[in-house]
C-alpha cells in the first residue's frame, strides 16, 4: 500500500497489550541468553563474536588439542558435527552471499559464552519478560532472601551441572566436572572456549507490568517448577527441552488468550477474567479451546477437528490486528483529555486498558479521528494510486464512527504486513519447526497446520502437569481424567471432547477415538496401564517412574 499514513500509526505493535514484539522467533535461541541473564542478574554482555568467521572459531578448537586424535583427514567429520548438533549456521544479509553463525544449541548453561544471536531483539521480549516472571516466582514463595542470587543458584546447579561459573563482570562458563556433559554438550563447551566474551552490562528493561498479571505469574511458577522439581533428576539437555516446551506452548497460548482478553474488553467493557488483578491468588482456568489431534491419522474426523481450530486461531489474529489498533489510537489522544491521562497514569496495565477501552467513543477521539482522516484524503501521499484515494474518500463518507473509519485506513495499510509477522509469531512459538510445539505440518502451507503434540511435547506437559502444590515436588500418579482437566485448566488443550464451535455428533464420536489414542500414546510412553473400563479409576504414573 502506498497511502502515507501519519509515523504514529504505522504500526501493526502495541507491547503493553501483546508483552511480546508479534514476529517470528526460535525459542531454542532465546534459551542460552534467557539462561545467561539468569546468572548474571539481569545483565547481559554485549557480543564480541565474530559470526562470519566459523571457520576461524573450529580451528582454534583443534588447536586448543581438545579434540584428542584429531588429524586433517577429519575436518569434515568435526565440520559436520559442529553444524549439525552445535551451530545454527545461515545466510548473510538479503544478498544471501555468505554464511554465518546464527546461534548455538542450547546443550549446556555455557551456550551464553557464544553471545549468539547477536542482537537480543531477536527474541522479541521473551527473554525479558521470563526472567522478571521467574525472580517474581522466586520472591513470592521464597518470601525473605535475595531472589536474583536464589534464581542464579538454582539455574547453575541445575542447568550447569558439570559447570563453574566465574567471578563478575564476566561469569564466565568454565568446565569443573566432565562426567557431568555428554559428548554433544562437551564439544560444545570445548567449541565456545575459543569466544571471547565481554563484561556484562545492565540490560534495559523493556517490559513494565502485563495484561495478564496472573497468566504471567502462572507461565513463572510453572518454569520454575521445572527446574526446581527435575533439575537433579533430568540430564542438562532433557532439562532445557523440556523448559523451552514449556516456555513455547507458555508463550503461545498467552498470545492466544491476550487477543481474546483484548475483544472480550472492546465488546463488554469491562475486565475479563484473564485480566484480572495481580493480586488474585489463583490463576483463572484457560477458556481457550485448542482440540489437538493425537490418533496421528491424517484426514480423519479427529485431525479435521484440529486443523478447524488452527484456521479459527489464525483468523482471530487478523481480528486482533484491529483491536491493537484501537487501543493505539485512542492512547495517542489521551494526552488531549487531562483528567483521564492523569487517572491513566496511577493505573496498573489491566486498568489502563479498560480506560482506553471505555474513551473510544469520547469526542477528543472522536475529532482526532476525523482530522486525520481529512488530512488523508487531502494528501494522501504522492506514490498514493487513483484507486487508493477513491477508498479514501468511500471510507470519509461512511455513516459510521471516525475511530471506525481510521481503524478502516490502518487495516487497509498496515494488516498484510501485519498478518503475516503474527502468523510467523504464532507458527514458531506454536513450535512447527521442532520436535516440540503444538503445531504440527507444513511450514509454507498453512492448510496442513493442525495441533498435534509430539511425544516430546507431551512428556514435557505430563511433567508440568504432575508438579505439586507449591512446586517444590511432584506426584508419582494422577487419575486420567485429572490430566484432561488440568490440560484444559492450564493450556485450554482438549483431548476427549471437541470445541465448542465444532461441536455434534460426528466430532464427539472422533474425540472419543482420539481418547483411546491418547491412552495408547501413554502407554508407549510408559506412563498409564489400561487395568479397567471404568475410566474414572483409569491412573495416569509420572513418565520418569516412582523415584523421588
Amino acid at each position: 500500500m502506498t497511502i502515507s499514513l501519519p509515523k504514529p500509526l504505522r504500526t501493526y505493535q502495541y507491547r503493553p497489550l501483546t508483552v511480546f514484539s508479534l514476529i517470528d522467533t526460535d525459542t531454542d535461541r532465546v534459551l542460552p541468553q534467557l539462561f545467561e541473564m539468569c546468572v548474571k542478574g539481569g545483565r547481559s554482555s554485549r557480543s564480541r563474536t565474530d559470526a562470519g568467521n566459523f571457520a576461524g572459531y573450529r580451528e582454534a578448537l583443534v588447536r586448543s588439542g581438545a579434540v584428542v586424535g584429531y588429524e586433517p583427514r577429519h575436518q569434515a567429520l568435526l565440520d559436520g558435527w559442529l553444524r549439525t548438533c552445535v551451530v545454527d549456521m545461515g545466510t548473510v544479509g538479503r544478498s544471501r552471499s555468505g554464511e554465518q553463525m546464527l546461534a548455538v544449541a542450547p546443550l549446556t548453561l555455557a551456550a551464553y559464552r557464544a553471545g549468539l544471536p547477536k542482537e537480543r531483539t531477536r527474541h522479541r521480549g521473551i527473554d525479558d519478560l521470563v526472567y522478571q516472571v521467574l525472580v517474581a516466582e522466586l520472591a513470592r514463595t521464597e518470601g525473605q532472601g535475595n531472589a536474583v542470587a536464589q534464581l542464579r543458584d538454582l539455574v547453575v546447579r541445575t542447568v550447569g551441572r558439570g559447570l563453574e561459573i566465574g567471578p563478575q563482570p564476566r561469569w564466565e562458563p568454565r568446565l569443573s566436572d566432565p562426567a557431568q556433559l555428554d559428548i554433544g554438550a562437551l564439544l560444545e563447551l570445548r567449541f565456545l572456549e575459543g569466544f571471547e566474551m565481554a563484561d556484562a552490562r545492565k540490560v534495559d528493561d523493556v517490559v513494565a507490568d502485563g495484561p495478564m498479571p496472573r497468566v504471567a505469574a502462572d507461565l513463572g511458577a510453572t518454569l520454575l517448577a521445572h527446574l526446581r522439581v527435575y533439575g537433579d533428576r533430568l540430564p542438562p539437555q532433557s532439562l532445557m527441552g523440556g523448559f523451552a516446551a514449556l516456555l513455547a506452548t507458555g508463550i503461545y497460548t498467552f498470545t492466544l488468550r491476550t487477543d481474546a482478553a483484548a475483544r472480550e474488553l472492546l465488546r463488554t467493557g469491562t475486565l475479563p477474567s484473564d485480566m484480572a488483578s495481580a493480586g488474585t491468588d489463583t490463576t483463572p482456568p484457560s477458556e481457550l479451546e485448542i482440540y489437538c489431534d493425537v490418533t496421528e491419522d491424517i484426514g480423519s474426523q479427529s485431525d479435521r477437528l484440529a486443523k478447524r481450530c488452527v484456521e479459527r486461531d489464525l483468523d482471530r489474529t487478523r481480528l486482533a490486528f484491529r483491536d491493537r489498533m484501537t487501543f493505539v489510537v485512542v492512547e495517542q489522544v489521551l494526552n488531549r483529555i487531562a483528567d483521564e491521562k492523569s487517572r491513566y497514569e496511577t493505573l496498573d496495565r489491566p486498568a489502563r486498558l479498560e480506560l482506553l477501552a471505555s474513551l473510544r467513543g469520547h469526542r477528543r477521539v472522536e475529532s482526532s479521528c476525523e482530522a486525520q482522516i481529512d488530512n488523508l484524503v487531502a494528501d494522501p501521499g504522492d506514490s498514493a494510486t487513483e484507486t487508493e484515494v477513491d477508498f479514501l474518500r468511500q471510507v470519509q463518507g461512511q455513516d459510521t464512527s471516525e475511530l471506525d473509519k481510521l481503524l478502516d485506513v490502518m487495516q487497509f495499510v498496515n494488516e498484510t504486513k501485519a498478518l503475516k509477522n503474527s502468523v510467523g509469531w504464532l507458527s514458531s512459538v506454536g513450535g512447527l519447526r521442532k520436535p516440540y510445539g503444538l503445531l504440527h505440518g507444513l511450514s509454507a502451507n498453512r492448510r496442513t497446520w493442525r495441533y498435534a503434540p509430539s511425544d516430546e511435547q507431551l512428556t514435557a506437559l505430563l511433567l508440568a502437569l504432575f508438579v505439586g502444590p507449591g512446586g517444590q515436588s511432584h506426584r508419582t500418579s494422577m487419575p486420567l481424567q485429572s490430566v484432561l482437566d488440568r490440560l484444559h485448566d492450564r493450556y485450554g488443550i482438549l483431548i476427549d471432547r471437541p470445541p465448542r464451535f465444532l461441536d455434534g455428533a460426528e466430532a464427539r464420536a472422533a474425540a472419543t477415538a482420539n481418547l483411546e489414542a491418547f491412552k495408547r500414546r501413554l502407554q508407549l510412553l510408559g506412563c498409564f496401564d489400561s487395568l479397567s473400563d471404568d475410566f474414572s479409576v483409569q491412573v495416569v504414573r509420572h513418565p520418569l517412574g516412582d523415584a523421588r
